[in-house]
């Protein structure tokens, strides 16, 4: 049921200019740090217990395929194991989190520098990576192991740093203050796949950051720096791939010969690979019209939401009422509190004002006023609080989508819980990314909808299988 090519897109204010130009401030003092685990918790084994002293990058859980995503987590701070603890996850829901008090002394583990990768094979490579802990942090949280695993021709590494969502600035710092690394990273990654090739892929207008790419890869003539347009969804994975090759794909991006990741995972891979020091931190920007100083930080994973909005002057005292999101304004997770932690996939948090009021302008034709009121979206500077309307059938949801879905549709069928329908009208290849809703004249939240009927024919499939 899918009608269009990836290849479609709108452009949103990108909202950017509070940050774009601020380097990262680097916040390493947090009293306490919370490295989250899982939901349960228990299908993580802990190598640490209260009372244990910690060195900065030291394993301390790790969780096996058997149980879910192979994923490894470490310390970021040196100090002492406190025990555990819920906190919210950037997902909004409660995880069970190791508690470290930080002695503020950064007592690494031991290592010995690699400075010559061809000195090790891509299986050893590969074994860092994921003893490292290197996930996608662009926001996925996917280990980045799994995608070099087993892989065969692949002749392509491709590295996003399209950042197409309003405000997030976290990929265009890293850019800047660590290009030489992103650079390392994808090379490291092109031999684990044996590809040939590497694209760095950045949207068009942003200069500054072209112009250092392009200077530092001269030397290379199997990468290339290429621009995307400025739109969104940008940075979705398969609009990278048709943008930069040409190439479509039915499931994976391996199945047309390429690898995508994002260009904060290949700095993270430089690191683990060349200082032996895992995912310890991250920039993340803290943003939005409701804080007083929006700023990036560079911060260790297990921060607390609340530091970061405190070191940026608090909430801005005209704004009553507050919206405070984990991700970008399109796809992040409203939170219920400022309580959540910093996870390795938390690029940007941001404080938004949760209402405003709208001014009739004087003089203006009631045709003019109502055409503005209907195409209120909350996105905009002047979005004001209101209930759904009904849908008018106007199309715009089916005609923006991205995937080439029919939301409307899904929404419907999501709604009835109509299992057949959602399968044949394709809902897992929804990517939750909130064109739906932007566009609609409505206001009606058609992905948030859709999402819960993803998320229904997920156990419904599931069930069938066992």
């Amino acid at each position: 049921m899918k009608l269009f090519k990836a290849k479609k897109g709108i452009h949103i204010p990108g909202k950017k200019e509070d940050t774009s130009k601020l380097p990262s401030v680097k916040y390493i003092s947090p009293e306490y740090v919370y490295i989250p685990l899982s939901v349960k918790g228990s299908d993580f084994e802990m190598f640490v217990k209260p009372g244990d002293q910690v060195k900065l990058g030291q394993q301390i859980a790790k969780r096996e395929r058997d149980k879910g995503l192979p994923l490894v987590k470490h310390a970021t701070v040196s100090g002492e194991v406190v025990g555990t603890e819920r906190k919210l996850h950037r997902t909004g829901l409660p995880y069970v989190c190791i508690k470290i008090k930080n002695d503020f002394l950064d007592t690494p583990v031991e290592f010995t520098p690699i400075e010559d990768i061809d000195k090790l094979d891509n299986v050893k490579l590969l074994e860092i990576m994921r003893e490292s802990g290197v996930v996608g942090l662009g926001g996925a949280g996917f280990p980045t192991f799994l995608k070099y695993q087993n892989t065969k021709d692949i002749d392509t590494i491709i590295l996003n740093g399209a950042e197409c969502e309003p405000y997030i600035t976290a990929d265009y710092r890293i850019i800047l203050e660590r290009t030489d690394s992103v650079i390392d990273g994808l090379r490291i990654m092109m031999k684990v796949a044996d590809a040939p090739n590497g694209i760095i892929a950045i949207k068009k207008g942003k200069k500054e950051v072209y112009k250092v790419l392009c200077e530092a890869t001269a030397q290379y003539d199997n990468i290339k720096i290429m621009q995307v347009p400025d739109e969104y969804p940008a940075g979705w994975e398969r609009q990278i791939v048709y943008r930069t090759l040409k190439r479509s794909y039915e499931n994976f991006p391996f199945e047309c010969g390429v690898i995508v990741n994002n260009v904060a995972t290949s700095a993270a891979v430089s690191q683990a690979v060349r200082e032996g020091m895992p995912v310890i931190e991250r920039i993340v920007t803290v943003a939005g019209d409701a804080v007083v100083k929006p700023r990036n930080y560079r911060v260790r994973i297990g921060t607390l939401a609340s530091d970061l909005i405190q070191l940026s002057g608090g909430y801005a005292p005209e704004h009553k009422d507050v919206r405070v999101i984990s991700g970008g304004p399109m796809m992040g997770v409203s939170q219920k509190n400022d309580e959540f932690v910093v996870t390795r996939a938390v690029s940007a948090i941001l404080v938004l004002s949760g209402t405003s009021e709208y001014q009739v302008p004087h003089h203006q034709p009631a045709g003019d006023v109502l055409l503005n009121v209907l195409h209120f979206v909350e996105h905009d500077d002047r979005h004001f609080e209101r209930d759904e309307q009904p849908c008018v059938r106007c199309g715009n949801c089916v005609k923006h989508c991205p995937a080439g879905l029919q939301p409307t549709l899904l929404r419907i069928a999501a709604q009835a819980k109509d299992e057949d329908l959602l399968g044949k009208l394709d809902v897992m290849k929804c990517i939750n990314c909130g064109t739906c809703a932007y566009v609609c004249p409505s206001h009606i939240e058609v992905n948030e909808v859709i999402n819960k009927g993803k998320k229904y024919y997920q156990v419904k499939t599931r069930n069938k299988k066992k």
